[in-house]
């Protein structure tokens, strides 16, 4: 079965489906017009938490037991996914810039193959525990574009953001078409997280999730409230770098666990660099 009809068919109906004014999942009344008055909350899923299936599970029940749960959506890439893939053909593509260098379409199709089974992953264990979640692919809807510079774009996300607003859970993989070849091809999680927060009419915090799944940096019995990027713990965060640039290109970055994320009224954890308002 080709999975790439299957699942454009998919989001076509189901963004139809969550178009229409006050329509989501278990509820009938209008979406409150201060559904997005706070803060989106991206969350970067890294290649550490995408490859334990008992993490994926325990936060998705921890996102299920919060009733109102903060707006937010999940990116991914393939995690470790495509490399078991393309290992178990005797394939061993290099990695560079945080992609896959696929050289042939036999490659490129088990990358493909691989990110799509994540998006699924992700989605099946959000949805099992009520979570109202939708997965989607980079190219979908023109969410992202790569050009031939090696420049990303992220497309007009209003609907995007609509979905958002009406509490619905979107899971984006960092699958897009190749500016070359047409073929879909994987680019790098930061560089996505970047563009897709920078394009967001609504304030951005994006989420790194800890090792040690604590809400935080821990000064001894302190989580601390900041952080300067310089002294982010390797021990503790699995993407340091990755922070880093998301830190430097002027977006909020919030360093915490799923109880961080989800057990209180508001996110709590530890804030990387300077830019953090207040009604955070």
């Amino acid at each position: 079965m080709h999975w790439e009809g299957v699942e454009s068919r998919c989001v076509d109906i189901l963004f139809a489906l969550y178009g229409r004014a006050g329509v989501r999942w278990g509820h009938s009344a209008s979406v409150a017009e201060d559904d997005m008055a706070g803060p989106v909350y991206l969350i970067y899923l890294d290649t550490y938490h995408l490859d334990d299936l008992l993490y994926l599970t325990r936060l998705a029940q921890v996102a299920g037991r919060r009733g109102q749960r903060p707006l937010c959506f999940f990116v991914h890439g393939s995690g470790g996914q495509a490399e078991r893939l393309l290992e178990a053909e005797g394939l061993f593509p290099p990695r560079k810039d945080g992609r896959i260098m696929v050289q042939t379409e036999a490659e490129a199709a088990l990358v493909e193959r691989a990110v799509r089974q994540v998006n699924r992953r992700i989605v099946g264990e959000l949805t099992d525990q009520r979570v109202h979640a939708v997965g989607f692919q980079g190219m979908d809807r023109g969410l992202l574009r790569w050009d031939s510079d090696g420049a990303m774009e992220a497309g007009a996300l209003g609907w995007l953001e609509d979905l958002i607003g009406k509490r619905v859970v979107p899971v984006l993989s960092t699958l897009v078409r190749d500016p070359q070849t047409g073929q879909p091809c994987e680019v790098p999680l930061a560089a996505a997280t970047i563009t897709l927060a920078h394009a967001l009419q609504a304030a951005c915090v994006v989420v790194f999730l800890t090792r040690n799944d604590e809400p935080g940096i821990r000064d001894g019995e302190h989580v601390l409230r900041t952080l300067d990027p310089d002294r982010l713990p390797a021990a503790v965060l699995s993407e340091p770098g990755a922070v880093r640039a998301v830190v430097s290109s002027g977006i909020a970055t919030l360093l915490t666990s799923a109880a961080g994320l989800y057990g209180a009224d508001a996110p709590r954890g530890t804030w990387v660099g300077n830019v953090i308002n207040g009604q955070y």
